[in-house]
């Protein structure tokens, strides 16, 4: 089942010319994607992957011989990352409808915007898009950021599409083309999108209700009297929900406050003021306070003040899914195979299908103590089915 992944390439153009070649592009794509999977991250380790899967019988479809790490770095270099995007569509929506991606954290369905930055590289962008920055000495850096779209409802959190933003362009002005995007091809498997300060406009929240979703928005200190407004309304308000669990050796206490939008603020579909404080204690050490505000167009009723927290929890899910994933479990942000042409591009789409693979794997896993395996293990177990070593679960068959 893992040899093809269900992935095929069809959009991707080949740079290549047809004399000479060697291998198929969606075998060397693939390849690819298998071994970020995995963490096998230095080309050369791509490389001795494929010499491994060849060996076993179970390289990906097409590849015949052995692919150097040369051949893999010239070829990011130049393949452009045009149609990628339509491999991660297709990746989710084979899993949404055979029934893999569930979403049983939130039935009606959750999408959690974010942006994520890439690996920051010291000198000139070899590529457009791409975002600049300078450090205390004057030295200029570049790094590719992506707005991204995650399916929060599901326990797999998998990667819906991205939109990766222009030097100047901010989360803002990019979030209707993305939003927009994800509607188009997943809009029937959610209601409710949230999103982060950075999104939070008049203009944004009019896009979704347009679009018939529901949006929950960070409101920071950026929107200055209605962030003032809303935190001394919220701050008299009862407490609605509070909640207090066990988590990783720490005691950590949320609670839900909500009021409803005085008339006379206009702000399109808002209906609700939310207040989230979440306080975590560990023994011995003083308590961490942090309280987030929202705007909601969720009327009073919609949903049960343990509903709405857990929509608020949703969104911090793509921070502490998918974001933190990227960057400590496939290392997104410290180690990129190349930095050659319109790679980083590229890379960022292919780890995007990588770590959807993973984490549909992890969530297919037995648990143990209540708890999914770790993405460790899930690494190991999914480097062993690559190699024929292991049998993957039955349930994931019909991915490929």
């Amino acid at each position: 089942m893992m040899t093809s992944l269900g992935l095929t390439f069809k959009g991707v153009k080949d740079p290549r010319a047809r004399r000479g070649q060697r291998h198929p592009l969606a075998a060397m794509l693939t390849l690819l994607v298998q071994a970020l999977a995995v963490g096998r991250r230095v080309l050369r380790h791509a490389e001795a992957l494929g010499e491994d899967m060849l060996r076993e019988g179970t390289a990906p479809e097409g590849l015949e011989r052995p692919v150097s790490d040369t051949t893999l770095d010239r070829l990011l270099g130049s393949v452009e990352p045009e149609g990628l995007e339509q491999e991660v569509h297709q990746m989710v929506r084979r899993g949404l409808d055979k029934g893999l991606i569930r979403q049983e954290l939130f039935s009606r369905g959750v999408v959690s915007i974010d942006g994520k930055a890439g690996e920051s590289t010291p000198g000139q962008a070899p590529c457009e898009p791409s975002h600049t920055t300078k450090d205390e000495q004057g030295r200029e850096y570049w790094y590719p950021y992506a707005l991204r779209a995650s399916l929060t409802s599901s326990a797999a959190q998998p990667v819906l599409d991205q939109k990766l933003l222009e030097g100047k362009q901010g989360e803002a002005t990019a979030f209707p083309e993305l939003f927009k995007r994800v509607v188009e091809k997943f809009g029937r498997h959610f209601e409710y999108v949230t999103v982060d300060a950075g999104m939070t406009s008049a203009a944004n929240a009019r896009v979704v209700r347009e679009a018939g979703k529901h949006y929950l928005m960070a409101l920071k200190e950026n929107f200055h009297r209605l962030h003032d407004k809303a935190w001394v309304a919220l701050a008299v308000a009862p407490v609605k929900v509070r909640v207090r669990e066990r988590v990783r050796g720490e005691w950590v206490e949320r609670e839900l406050r909500v009021v409803d939008k005085p008339p006379e603020e206009d702000f399109p579909g808002a209906e609700q003021w939310v207040w989230v404080r979440q306080t975590r204690t560990r023994d011995g050490e003083l308590p961490k306070v942090e309280t987030r505000l929202f705007l909601t167009s969720i009327a009073r009723g919609q949903l049960s003040g343990e509903r709405m927290l857990t929509l608020v929890r949703r969104h911090w899910g793509i921070e502490n899914g998918p974001n933190w994933t990227a960057d400590v479990v496939l290392e997104e942000d410290s180690a990129s195979p190349s930095l050659r042409g319109k790679a980083p591009l590229v890379l960022s789409w292919l780890r995007l299908l990588a770590y959807n693979l993973l984490a549909l794997v992890r969530t297919h896993l037995p648990v143990r103590d209540k708890r999914p395996p770790s993405f460790a293990r899930t690494m190991e177990v999914l480097y062993q089915g690559l190699l024929g070593l292991a049998v993957l679960p039955e349930s994931l068959a019909t991915l490929a």
